[in-house]
């Protein structure tokens, strides 16, 4: 049947919804925190005790152990993805062998490794501030709404937020306009703050659920097939269907929100990690450079900006982020210039932007782009050596040297890696070609053997009556005129199945020489029936008088209905009165076909006892009126006997 409609967007509807993911908003971000709080702490102490005792085997036991945790936060993380309605899949963990290979088993878990540095590292951020914004835009908005009651209790002096703004405004001295106009200002105030805080609270789980679709979603794009998440398989299929409003709403907002995040392969963890090194290499590139070169406070931050920007923009962008990588680091040269006794050209925090710049690019993007970036980086290092600064040239010159090596070396780390992780795509691509066509395979030797089964059962059994039906004139003399017509019409039947068999069983073998014949439409109807009533059946049939203008698959489906419906009222109800209506109306066609009751003619057949049959021929009718957009309404009628209304549309 079509799919219903979508419930219009009320006023209600809207509040409605709104409601819905304030409760799944919150109990995303409110356990976030003391999530990240026990995970930290615990992953990290047991990493470092783990890394600090290998030396001494110890921490070839505590490291699976440290794994297989990180791997229960991330599958905990996942799971609460999930239950908020994003589309992201678990992976099942690799079957462990037995003795120390088992034991070791987490530590070649690639999933494992990736959730660990996840929670570890990236999850406390995230969910620090998530929770921070929405924790205090809430109690502001309830502090606001409430300072009626308890602001009377406040000390006295310093003036109250009211005086401030409104002095401010009017570029005035701070005057004490009393407690009415606090109480008013922070009252409207902690409103705006409430009405607005779901919208808030939203945006920030939005944020969450992109941040884990790009570090925990097991499939390049975030989401698995259930055969997948079965297997383990890391390469991702689409969800058929998707996500709808009633599943998961405000979803599609995720979509939007967090596609920068989960488009390519592997593409969220390069976002994440260009993001966090952006991050804590502005938080130190700022201060270093203007404490210890002394570079105007405006100067170092444009330059801290640029360098950790160029690295967010490698992740899609190398031109943009090349030109600005090395914009920035001509800047800080020529604003280092004329400092003495430190490193120079190139300061210690501009040398890790350049090689994080040099990975990213080398891993994400062709060669070309990374010579681009190493040569244009290089000259600028040889042209800083021939202009004046205060330094020495040697310090320089070993700078220079040194800066060029390192970015080399971080440019074949990153080709290397991505030659690594494209080999092993194109290996898991391949193996799934080859999965899908061994499945092939086993499809078409499947058809094959019902195709010989049809053959030897059916077929046979039709050629019998074909045979029988044809040469009875001549086995059985003496048959009057009407019972001769008989036999003509089962024989004339039997062939038109027997041709019609013969082209299916060629279809399911799979050959392209199959006979090509054309195929029955609407027209055909009236034989159709015509042939029904020579086997003694009384069908009324009523047909527009103008032709109906149908596509070929509308019309192929049309005679299949009618034939159907036909064919169930001989079989379940023998003898009943059976009318055949179509209809054009519009776009759309109506075939309504009605049979009486089967006691009507005598005692009720065993078959009509289930008036669905096997079930069978009704479900093919159905999946061909619902691939063209119709509707079908098959059941019992009130007064006795049976009813199929279909509707097609008409182009």
């Amino acid at each position: 049947m079509p799919r219903p409609a979508e419930p219009p967007q009320t006023g209600r509807f809207r509040w409605a919804r709104l409601w819905h993911n304030l409760g799944r908003d919150s109990v995303l971000i409110a356990p976030g925190l003391v999530i990240s709080a026990i995970a930290v702490p615990t992953l990290v102490t047991l990493f470092a005790a783990s890394i600090a005792t290998v030396i001494i085997w110890v921490g070839l036991l505590l490291l699976p152990l440290t794994l297989t945790i990180a791997r229960a936060f991330g599958s905990l993380s996942r799971a609460r993805a999930r239950a908020w309605g994003a589309p992201i899949a678990e992976v099942a963990a690799r079957p462990q062998g037995q003795g120390l290979r088992g034991l070791l088993a987490p530590a070649t878990d690639a999933r494992a490794w990736l959730d660990l540095l996840f929670e570890a590292v990236f999850a406390l951020p995230i969910r620090l501030l998530t929770f921070s914004v929405t924790a205090s835009w809430f109690f502001a908005g309830l502090g606001g709404a409430s300072f009626f009651f308890w602001g009377r209790f406040l000390p006295e002096g310093g003036g109250d937020t009211v005086d401030w703004v409104v002095a401010w405004v009017t570029d005035s001295p701070v005057t004490d306009l009393g407690f009415t106009a606090e109480a008013t200002f922070q009252f409207a105030a902690g409103i705006v703050l409430l009405l607005s805080f779901p919208f808030v609270l939203h945006a920030m789980a939005l944020l969450e659920i992109a941040t884990i679709k790009a570090g925990l979603a097991p499939g390049p794009n975030g989401v698995l097939s259930p055969e997948q998440a079965r297997t383990g398989e890391l390469s991702a299929a689409p969800v058929e269907g998707g996500f709808t409003d009633a599943a998961a709403p405000g979803l599609e907002h995720d979509s939007r929100v967090s596609a920068l995040l989960t488009r390519g392969d592997g593409e969220g963890w390069f976002w994440l990690l260009s993001i966090f090194v952006g991050t804590v290499l502005l938080a130190v590139s700022w201060p270093v450079t203007a404490g210890l070169y002394g570079v105007w406070t405006v100067t170092a931050m444009q330059v801290a900006i640029g360098q950790s920007a160029s690295l967010v923009l490698a992740v899609r962008m190398p031109a943009a982020a090349i030109v600005l990588g090395v914009m920035s680091s001509a800047v800080g040269i020529y604003a280092t210039s004329d400092s003495t006794g430190l490193v120079w050209p190139w300061t210690a925090t501009s040398i890790l932007a350049l090689l994080f710049l040099h990975l990213i690019v080398g891993m994400r993007h062709s060669w070309l782009y990374l010579i681009i970036l190493w040569g244009a980086s290089s000259a600028l290092g040889a042209l800083s050596l021939f202009a004046p600064h205060a330094g020495d040239l040697s310090g320089a010159l070993a700078n220079v040297i040194t800066t060029v090596s390192l970015t080399a070396g971080a440019g074949i780390i990153g080709v290397t890696g991505r030659l690594f992780i494209s080999g092993r795509r194109q290996l898991a691509t391949e193996r799934e070609l080859s999965a899908t066509e061994l499945a092939k395979r086993h499809e078409l030797e499947e058809r094959n053997r019902i195709a010989q089964e049809l053959h030897d059962v059916v077929a046979h059994s039709m050629s019998v009556i074909s045979v029988q039906a044809t040469t009875a004139k001549y086995r059985l003399p003496g048959l009057d005129e009407r019972s001769l017509g008989e036999f003509d019409s089962m024989a004339a039947s039997s062939r038109q199945a027997l041709t019609e068999m013969r082209g299916l069983l060629a279809i399911l073998r799979g050959g392209r020489d199959a006979d090509l014949a054309p195929q029955p439409t609407i027209d055909d109807i009236p034989a159709l029936v015509d042939i029904t009533r020579g086997s003694g059946a009384s069908v009324d049939l009523d047909l527009p008088a103008e032709p109906v203008e149908l596509t070929p698959t509308a019309s192929l489906t049309a005679f299949r209905i009618v034939q159907e419906s036909l064919s169930n009222a001989l079989r379940h109800a023998a003898g009943a009165p059976v009318s055949v209506t179509v209809t054009a109306s519009g776009q759309f066609l109506e075939i309504t076909v009605i049979n009486g009751p089967a006691e009507a003619a005598g005692p009720t057949p065993a078959a009509a006892k289930n008036p669905l049959g096997g079930g069978f021929g009704l479900r093919g009718m159905r999946e061909r009126v619902e691939v063209l957009g119709g509707s079908l309404q098959v059941g019992p009628r009130s007064p006795g006997g049976f009813e199929v209304r279909a509707t097609l549309p008409t182009d």
